[in-house]
């Protein structure tokens, strides 16, 4: 079934596409989570999405008010020249969300160049745009994906979790922590680990597997990525905390962040809603207040769900590039808070017409 097809071309505003085709592209779902929270905001029929190789053909027949690109600039053979003559055919505000600053920078060009808005995700890769309208637009999480039940019970089966791949920094920490975290029930996961960091195992997961990991343990370490692949022009320090922040927040585990910059300070209140670590004598110090205080622990935890519920789901995302992109639509915004039905969430949205 082509679901385009359905789609009412009258109430339609928004569509959403990717900055690269789905073959490139390995953060695909980010495209359906942005889609699902504008959505929320200016109701079920008036947005639409598709992927890069099929936008054209789409926004010339759908011939929304708004088009979204979002993703990777990296890929040389995407198509986003025909995309802006596509947008241009219909009278459409072209708009990119570049997820991967300021590790792939040297290609910020391309949407100086195409866009007529400009949103990134890194706050400090934001101020060294050459363009009219730039914003800073961090990434989020999905009530829908990543939002689990905190229970009271204060029982959980892991005391530290972490998923992700082993780039340098990462295993440069979790070798000094390896010791430690040996002598506890800890999930170290993900791909590329050496062998003599015996806390880890080498074993991918999907999104709603690391929600339930995360959901499981009491602590779960959040270490930020080092690996430019093209950031030499002003080799920028990332600034901006990556999503797994907010997704883990909606799991409900308390997370040490290992701080490399002040801006994790305005997303959650440290020691109310995180937990700063600089190095394993921190790791060390969380495992034992997660024994002997395990109802504080739970405390930051669902502080920091309600925080990212209110902050930072990608609903809250959609509105701020609405309002940057002039649209002011008239929605009762989804509670979610109140829609726990089981471990996962399905959002009721009410639309005022």
């Amino acid at each position: 079934m082509n679901i385009a097809q359905h789609i009412d071309t009258d109430a339609l505003q928004v569509f959403v596409t990717s900055t690269s085709t789905d073959a490139l592209n390995v953060n695909s779902a980010i495209r359906s989570y942005l889609v699902e929270g504008l959505r929320e905001r200016v109701g079920q029929n008036a947005v639409a999405q598709a992927p890069l190789e099929l936008a054209c053909e789409r926004v010339q027949r759908l011939r929304p008010k708004l088009v979204i690109a979002v993703g990777s600039l990296v890929p040389d053979a995407a198509g986003l020249g025909a995309l802006r003559r596509a947008a241009d055919a219909v009278g459409a505000q072209l708009a990119f969300w570049l997820t991967e600053d300021p590790y792939e920078f040297d290609y910020a060009f391309k949407a100086e160049i195409l866009a007529d808005v400009v949103f990134s995700n890194d706050g400090w890769a934001t101020h060294h745009y050459r363009h009219g309208s730039v914003h800073h637009l961090p990434l989020a999480a999905s009530p829908t994906r990543h939002l689990r039940r905190i229970r009271p019970d204060l029982s959980r089966d892991i005391t530290v979790f972490f998923c992700g791949v082993a780039y340098p920094n990462r295993i440069s920490l979790l070798r000094q922590a390896d010791e430690l975290l040996s002598r506890h029930p800890v999930e170290i996961l993900g791909s590329d680990w050496p062998t003599d960091v015996r806390c880890a195992s080498n074993r991918r997961l999907t999104a709603d597997e690391m929600a339930d990991h995360a959901a499981a343990a009491w602590l779960t370490l959040n270490i930020g990525r080092e690996l430019d692949i093209a950031n030499r022009r002003f080799a920028l320090p990332q600034a901006t905390p990556g999503p797994r922040t907010f997704e883990v927040a909606l799991s409900g585990s308390t997370q040490l962040f290992f701080t490399t910059g002040l801006e994790i300070c305005d997303v959650f209140e440290p020691e109310r809603e995180i937990l700063l670590i600089d190095g394993p004598r921190d790791i060390a110090r969380a495992i034992e207040r997660a024994q002997d205080e395990p109802a504080a622990i739970l405390a930051i935890a669902e502080r920091a769900q309600r925080r990212a519920l209110r902050d930072h789901t990608y609903a809250c995302r959609a509105q701020r590039m609405l309002d940057l992109c002039g649209f002011r639509p008239d929605i009762t915004a989804v509670d979610f808070r109140d829609l726990f039905a089981g471990d996962h969430v399905t959002p009721q949205v009410s639309v005022r017409v």
